[in-house]
Parts: structure tokens; C-alpha cells; sequence
């Protein structure tokens, strides 16, 4: 889906922006080719921009009290990241977002979304509505975690991320999936068997 489609269908009523509007938006995003392992975000940043991944796969990582870093969410090509809440508040982010492959993404800064929101107010509507899909898709997934052994839990990533699974570090998986990665490791194998 390209990305003026994408931001044409956020919403779906009379405040659906047209797409010369979403084609506006498009040509304010600045394309910005990143690095393996480069980090777009830091923990306590606050979130400037939000990232349209156009090619290769970014993560998302919360800290726990012991210092350790967490995999919450994996987005590639044709997916949206940021902190949404930090970038809507512009407070410091409790996530982390860095790339697990060299990457290509559209960058929208927050000043323009700023800028678009006063000329179509229903661009923050639309942004809302991101955020709380977002937000449930988050929540369904952490369910699981909570709900589910670690066989189901790879299985239902598996499904779910069928577009990364050889492309992402068993380590990024295990820590998602939030088991140790000789756990993971055994559980692969014996899944292939």
C-alpha cells in the first residue's frame, strides 16, 4: 500500500481526507536510508517523527526496572512506528525504536503534522484513531503473551509476522516473545522435527 492510500483510509467518514490531501502530506516526508542497528529513538527522546517503513524492518524496545531492554513490537515494509504518544504530547518516550536491517523510511515531522493538522483538523482525528489501533493491536498481542505457552507464542508470531520471521535475530525473537533464546532455540527445533 503506498503511503498516501494509507493515510487516505485512516478514517472512514466525513472526515476522510482527500487524497490530494494525503498526497500533500506525502511530498512534506523526507526519505532517510538508516543502518543495520541504527537507533531512531532514543529511551527519554521525545518523538519527533513518525516513521513509514518503505524497506527493511525497525523494532520497538520498553525498559524494565532492571535495565534491560525489551522487543514490543517489529514493523517492515508498508508499516507506521513512533512513540505515538510522545510524538502527540511531545513528552519524553518510554520506547525505544532502532533497526534490525538497513532500512529506508519516510520521516514525518512532528512541525509538519503540526502544520497539516491546522489546515485539515481531520489529520489529528486520523492520528488518534492510528494510535488506538496501534494501541489494541498491542494489547491483543501482549494477551497472548500472558495467556499462551511459549510454543503457541511462536507459532501465533509465526503467523503473524510470516513477512520477517527469517529475516529477524532469534535473540529480537526470543526477547519479543519474551523467552531466553536457548529456550527458543530448542523450541525451534523441535517444531521443524
Amino acid at each position: 500500500m503506498e503511503l498516501p492510500s494509507f493515510l487516505h483510509d485512516l478514517t472512514k467518514d466525513e472526515n476522510t481526507p482527500s487524497l490530494e490531501y494525503a498526497s500533500e502530506i506525502f511530498r512534506l516526508l523526507e526519505l532517510k536510508k538508516v543502518r543495520k542497528k541504527e537507533t531512531l529513538l532514543y529511551l527519554g527522546d521525545t518523538a519527533s517523527k513518525i516513521f513509514f517503513v518503505k524497506k527493511g524492518i525497525l523494532k520497538s524496545s520498553m525498559l524494565d526496572e532492571k535495565g534491560n531492554l525489551h522487543v514490543t513490537r517489529f514493523v517492515a515494509e508498508n508499516q507506521v512506528i513512533t512513540s505515538m504518544m510522545s510524538f502527540i504530547e511531545q513528552r519524553p518516550s518510554t520506547l525505544q525504536i532502532e533497526c534490525i536491517e538497513a532500512s529506508e523510511v519516510l520521516c514525518f515531522k512532528y512541525e509538519d503534522f503540526e502544520y497539516m493538522n491546522r489546515l485539515y483538523p481531520g489529520l489529528s482525528l486520523a492520528f488518534h484513531k492510528l494510535m488506538l489501533r496501534s494501541y489494541n493491536s498491542l494489547l491483543e498481542e501482549k494477551s497472548r503473551m500472558i495467556s499462551q505457552d511459549a510454543t503457541k507464542r511462536y507459532k501465533k508470531f509465526i503467523e503473524n509476522y510470516s513477512n520477517i520471521v527469517g529475516r529477524v535475530p532469534l535473540k529480537e525473537v526470543a526477547s519479543f516473545l519474551g523467552i531466553r533464546q536457548q529456550s527458543l532455540s530448542r523450541l525451534r527445533s523441535k517444531i521443524e522435527e
